[in-house]
């Protein structure tokens, strides 16, 4: 059977790599580490879903959205944004999101998992084999349910190496979005000081105009007395 493929666009390689980590051995995992190059990958390959950053260079997350959404085949294509700063999608798509799920960061990897899971569920038809229940005879008890990891461990055994990596990837993809998160609220918050900064010299330019306009017009008014003066001193001379 052939895997799904799972479409990750995204400027940070560190993301990338650290979601190739987590689906990688569920699905196929494709990468583009821009707007551009993700729409080019998803007209080329048809991925099943996209896992799409919002905050990206060129074109950023809503914009490759709505490019996406204009390809014969792409249409109904789940999609999953992500982005550090819930706030920024909002001001181009009102709440709540209409056309893509959104999942916030940092977000730990089994919440990945079962959000891409749901999503895959519901956009793959069931076919007849699976709507066909399968026939139980009653003639022998039935197998007891299989262990889970979580029962495993319940009784005071020690965890699994499967278990101890998934709570290290885990642990490692929530550091390293945590960082990126903290990282990219920074910028904004350099660049909103910035903007507040350059308001306010503009302010101070608009202030420094308007005295220098109301200057020039006391020049003005003092250059029309002058001359009035001078005319008289003229009329004085002459009259002598």
């Amino acid at each position: 059977m052939t895997a799904q493929k799972i479409l990750v666009i995204d400027d940070s390689i560190m993301i990338r790599k650290m979601v190739k980590s987590i689906l990688a051995d569920k699905y196929e995992v494709l990468e583009a580490n821009d707007g551009k190059t993700g729409l080019d990958a998803a007209r080329r390959i048809f991925p099943d879903l996209i896992l799409l950053d919002f905050v990206m260079p060129k074109y950023n997350g809503y914009q490759t959205l709505q490019a996406i959404r204009r390809v014969e085949g792409l249409q109904d294509t789940p999609v999953i944004m992500i982005s550090g700063l819930k706030e920024q999608v909002a001001e181009h798509v009102p709440e709540p999101f209409v056309g893509f799920e959104f999942l916030e960061k940092p977000f730990e990897a089994e919440v990945l998992v079962s959000r891409i899971q749901s999503l895959l569920s519901e956009s793959t038809p069931q076919s007849a084999a699976q709507v066909i229940q399968p026939v139980v005879s009653f003639s022998a008890p039935l197998p007891p349910p299989p262990l889970k990891e979580r029962d495993v461990t319940k009784g005071g055994e020690e965890p699994t190496l499967q278990t101890v990596m998934a709570k290290l990837t885990s642990t490692e993809t929530l550091l390293v979005q945590g960082i990126e998160n903290l990282v990219q609220r920074e910028v904004v918050a350099r660049i909103n000081a910035l903007s507040d900064r350059v308001d306010k010299q503009d302010a101070v330019v608009a202030s420094l105009e308007q005295r220098l306009d109301r200057i020039q017009q006391l020049i003005e008014h003092q250059n029309k007395g002058l001359m009035v003066i001078l005319k008289e001193i003229k009329a004085l001379h002459a009259a002598r």
